[in-house]
């Protein structure tokens, strides 16, 4: 007989092996695995395209949140002299000092404001504060004082409406994805001084460097609304004219709370956007090193076809060789 061209004998010979072969034989699996390896190698294609879009999508954001850190650390330098002097001028004894009189001190009526972040993607820079914030809650309330939450920042009322839900009075939310403006200060504070409380605890992140943030707190005592003739702990050394004025302990009382606050939304905005370039930058790291590691198994797999093919190819042809020497 006529003998075929070697090229097309051999994809006879393939198409032939891969249609005659029995389901439950040698030849069937053959043929399973191979369009198997072709779906298998279209998804390992395609995960492979989908990483390296994530990659670049966190590498601009980690460029992105690196940019807005430096605008961030500009503005709170310039107002850390003046926002860490007042945030000290109206605060109280610190935690520890407080925990050093718990057995003389009587129940209280205490206001916590967490200052969080409006969106995510920035590490830990939520989570810490809530994983701290829900136990002393608990503790507090088991000791017989009376907590409210006031939420700053749309992470933050997520995370605690799980934890602790009954304790949250008030939430904002919207506001904070944005630069701090001592005006949104201005009404916050406005809001939390007109509420009944004994003291309020601050919650924020004080930014240390671009790599390091603290889970800090700071106690706020009432300053106004006090029997008449009883002047402020704090206010021991100073003298205030008019002498006990209420208006002006009131006024004093939120422009305090008022400066704090802002000084604390640009330190929280900066422990951010540190947190979020380096998490931006660790999930870079994790994409590329993924991509690598698919790359890797699919050159693997598509070598094992190729190699699976040429075998079926050149015994097909060794086959027809066979049968025509028969003949």
């Amino acid at each position: 007989c006529n003998m075929l061209p070697a090229r097309r004998a051999a994809a006879v010979a393939t198409r032939a092996f891969v249609r005659e072969a029995p389901t439950g034989g040698a030849g069937g699996v053959v043929a399973i695995q191979t369009r198997g390896m072709a779906e298998s190698l279209f998804d390992m294609r395609t995960r492979i395209a989908a990483t390296e879009n994530v990659a670049k999508l966190t590498g601009v954001m980690k460029l992105v949140a690196a940019s807005k850190l430096r605008g961030c650390e500009m503005r709170l330098q310039a107002g850390r002299p003046f926002g860490g002097s007042l945030l000290n001028s109206v605060t109280e004894k610190t935690k520890e000092e407080v925990e050093g009189e718990e057995s003389t001190r009587k129940a209280s009526h205490q206001l916590h404001v967490v200052i969080s972040s409006d969106r995510g993607l920035c590490g830990s820079v939520n989570s810490n504060m809530t994983r701290a914030l829900a136990p002393t809650v608990k503790a507090l309330e088991a000791e017989g004082d009376t907590i409210d939450i006031f939420v700053c920042g749309d992470k933050g009322k997520q995370q605690l409406s799980r934890m602790v839900p009954t304790n949250i009075v008030h939430a904002i939310t919207d506001a904070f994805d944005k630069d701090p403006a001592f005006g949104l200060a201005a009404k916050i504070a406005e809001f939390i001084v007109a509420r009944d409380f004994d003291v309020i605890t601050f919650w924020y992140n004080e930014f240390e460097n671009a790599a390091r943030f603290n889970v800090t707190t700071k106690r706020v005592p009432k300053l106004a609304g006090l029997p008449v003739g009883q002047r402020p702990s704090l206010f021991k050394d100073y003298d205030v004219e008019p002498e006990d004025n209420e208006e002006a302990l009131a006024n004093m009382m939120e422009y305090g709370v008022a400066g704090s606050l802002y000084y604390m939304m640009l330190e929280a905005q900066c422990s951010e956007m540190a947190s979020r370039m380096t998490a931006m930058d660790s999930a870079t790291n994790n994409a590329n090193e993924m991509v690598d590691a698919l790359t890797l198994h699919y050159n693997r797999a598509r070598q094992a076809k190729i190699t699976t093919e040429l075998t079926e190819i050149i015994g097909g042809a060794e086959v027809l060789q066979a049968g025509e020497a028969d003949d």
